[in-house]
């Protein structure tokens, strides 16, 4: 009995082993890639909460510049933003430096310079040097293509996250130095650390590249009793790097 069940078995596997063909396929016809599947609606980030597409930014603040010898390193600034997405805007700064000398300007304004010491002191014969009679910022105003590079959140506390977006900028303006103007290049990074959805604050690392006088040029006397033309003094090439926090609010 147990002779013909594995006789019929093997007649009805028999046919599936003997047709069988072995299939061989060009390796160069094998897939070597994988695909994706793409979607109409591509959402890079989730849950987004501070919306910023076709909307305004409003901010003013203040500054300092970081390598400034002479004169008053503080400064105020305005600026508007449009965004034209999530990732691209156009930036409208306004600067405005305080008036005045720095604490080292000062110094050499009453002929006084740094002695071995490091203490400022009457020093032989040097002269006053005011560097407030040679042209100097005033005021400027820059155009700059801001590109949002980064958006995500912190968390400062367990009990709170905070929105945030990294961007540079780069663009040109007009700085104005009373008496002579010039053109300039605004080169920067910055971050946006938002407390709400319209509020927040905006921190900038930028550089002004502009030619401007020189207050230190050969053979121009700065006393205090001393008026020098603006055109008595050689141009260079002024690289201020500058800091600036300011408030913002997206309208």
């Amino acid at each position: 009995m147990n002779k013909k069940i594995l006789l019929l078995v093997w007649l009805c596997l028999a046919p599936v082993t003997s047709f069988a063909d072995e299939i061989e396929v060009p390796e160069e016809e094998l897939a070597r890639e994988t695909t994706l599947p793409v979607f109409d609606k591509r959402r890079i980030v989730l849950n987004r909460s501070v919306l910023t597409e076709k909307r305004m930014e409003f901010g003013a603040g203040f500054g300092i510049e970081m390598n400034e010898p002479f004169y008053n390193d503080y400064m105020f600034n305005f600026q508007g933003t449009y965004n034209f997405t999530d990732v691209h805007a156009v930036n409208i700064l306004g600067l405005f430096w305080m008036d005045g000398l720095s604490n080292y300007g000062e110094q050499l304004s009453k002929g006084k310079d740094k002695n071995s010491d490091g203490d400022f002191a009457d020093i032989g014969d040097v002269l006053p040097f005011d560097a407030s009679k040679a042209p100097h910022p005033v005021w400027g105003l820059f155009a700059n293509y801001q590109f949002i590079a980064y958006y995500g959140k912190i968390s400062v506390s367990k009990l709170g996250v905070m929105n945030l977006n990294t961007f540079g900028v780069a663009g040109l303006g007009y700085i104005n130095m009373d008496s002579v103007s010039a053109f300039g290049l605004n080169l920067g990074l910055g971050q946006n650390f938002f407390f709400t959805k319209n509020f927040g604050l905006r921190f900038d690392l930028r550089y002004l590249i502009f030619q401007g006088p020189n207050p230190s040029t050969q053979g121009v006397s700065l006393r205090p009793q001393d008026n020098p033309a603006a055109g008595a003094f050689d141009d260079r090439i002024w690289y201020n790097g500058q800091i600036s926090l300011a408030g913002v609010f997206i309208l």
